[in-house]
């Protein structure tokens, strides 16, 4: 309250003076130089009713929960490469073509990969229900905005493809 004493005290000497000002060189608007008066000393009271009210409240101390979020050391962001997979799955579900080109070679990599560690080469016998999915030679869809594969299907894929 202390800080805000002189200001309020200042603006109250500002209003009587232009309220005097008015009502002796105006005397026809003196009754609404009046209200206007009373309003803005009532503001000013309200004003300094406020800032007393808020300096007694006592401050309030952090939670141990706003201590530890300040604590915490700041989000590292994920690997490049996993946020651009991210993308990658997300579109690869949404539309054909993104399936295509962005998700399958990876796929195809991956099946390769596992593949090879087992002695055996990708064929309709190795990769099962997935060889139409993830032969080679497997041509862009005719609908390039068809959807693209389900996240079943794709979770289905990825466990088959851990599972070799």
């Amino acid at each position: 309250m202390r800080r805000h004493l002189v200001d309020l005290i200042v603006l109250f000497v500002a209003a009587s003076l232009a309220l005097g000002y008015i009502a002796s060189a105006q005397p026809g608007i003196r009754d609404i130089a009046l209200h206007v008066y009373v309003l803005l000393v009532g503001g000013l009271l309200m004003l300094g009713l406020i800032a007393a009210a808020s300096d007694a409240v006592p401050k309030r101390s952090t939670s141990p929960f706003d201590r530890a979020l300040a604590e915490a050391a700041p989000g590292e962001s994920p690997v490049r490469e996993v946020e651009r997979m991210e993308r990658e799955v997300t579109l690869a579900t949404t539309s054909a073509y993104d399936l295509h080109t962005r998700l399958l070679p990876h796929l195809r990599e991956i099946a390769q990969a596992r593949l090879e560690q087992a002695g055996q080469v990708p064929s309709p016998e190795t990769l099962g229900r997935w060889w139409e999915l993830l032969r080679p030679d497997r041509p862009m869809p005719a609908d390039r905005s068809a959807p693209g594969i389900s996240q079943a299907d794709l979770r289905a894929l990825v466990a088959d493809l851990a599972r070799m």
